[in-house]
C-alpha cells in the first residue's frame, strides 16, 4: 500500500495542531495551514493519464414543465399530497402539485417501469423539452473527455439518445449499449410558485 513520507506526514499532523486561542480564517488558521499542506503534496504526475473507464450510473437529463407534462398525460387536478415511492402516474400528479404548492424541491422514485417509461416518453418527445447528458458516470466521463488526449470508457446503460449527447472522445462498448435510454426527468414550475387557478384544466 502506497504510503506518505515522512515529511508530508509531519507537515500534515503540524497543520492540525491548534493554539491556544482560535486564529481567524487564512492561511495562519489551521484550515489554511492544512491547505496549504495539501497544496504542496498533490503534484501533477510525470506521467499523465491516457485512458480511464467509469461507471456505471448514465442517463438522459429530460428537462420540462411540470404543468405541460401533465396536461399532456391529461391528468385531471387533484389535491396536492407527498409520496416516498410513486407508484401510478396519479402519484406523480399529487406529488408535484405538493411540491410546487410549497415552492421545494423533491426527487422521487418511480416503481412501475413500464408506467414511468411510457410517462419519460411522453416528456422525452414534448416540444421545447431539454436533454443533458446525465448519471454520475456519464458525468464524469464527459469531464474527463474535455482533455482530448485523454480517451474514457463509459460502461452503463447507454440508449440512443444518450450515446449521441456524450463527446467523442466517450467510447461505450458495445456491452453498454441498449435500444431504449434511461431517463431521469426534472420537472420544472415558475419561480413565483403556482395555484389551482394556473391550471386551465383545473377549473
Amino acid at each position: 500500500e502506497p504510503e506518505l513520507p515522512g515529511s508530508a506526514l509531519r507537515s500534515l499532523w503540524s497543520s492540525l495542531c491548534l493554539g491556544p486561542a482560535p486564529a481567524p480564517p487564512g492561511p495562519v488558521s489551521p484550515e489554511g495551514r492544512l491547505a496549504a499542506a495539501w497544496d504542496a503534496l498533490i503534484v501533477r504526475p510525470v506521467r499523465r493519464w491516457r485512458r480511464v473507464a467509469v461507471g456505471v450510473n448514465a442517463c438522459v437529463d429530460v428537462v420540462l414543465s411540470g404543468v405541460k407534462l401533465l396536461q399532456a398525460l391529461g391528468l385531471s387536478p387533484g389535491n396536492g399530497k407527498d409520496h416516498s415511492i410513486l407508484h401510478s402516474r396519479n402519484d406523480l400528479e399529487e406529488a408535484f402539485i405538493h411540491f410546487m404548492g410549497k415552492g421545494a424541491a423533491a426527487e422521487r422514485f418511480f416503481s412501475d417501469k413500464e408506467t414511468f417509461h411510457d410517462i419519460a416518453q411522453v416528456a422525452s418527445e414534448f416540444p421545447g423539452a431539454q436533454h443533458y447528458v446525465g448519471g454520475n458516470a456519464a458525468l464524469i466521463g464527459q469531464k474527463f473527455a474535455a482533455n482530448s488526449d485523454l480517451k474514457v470508457l463509459l460502461c452503463g446503460p447507454v440508449g440512443p439518445k444518450l450515446h449521441e449527447l456524450l463527446d467523442d472522445n466517450v467510447f461505450v462498448p458495445p456491452e453498454s449499449l441498449q435500444e431504449v435510454d434511461e431517463f431521469h426527468l426534472i420537472l420544472e414550475y415558475q419561480a413565483a410558485g403556482l395555484s389551482r387557478g394556473d391550471f386551465p384544466w383545473a377549473e
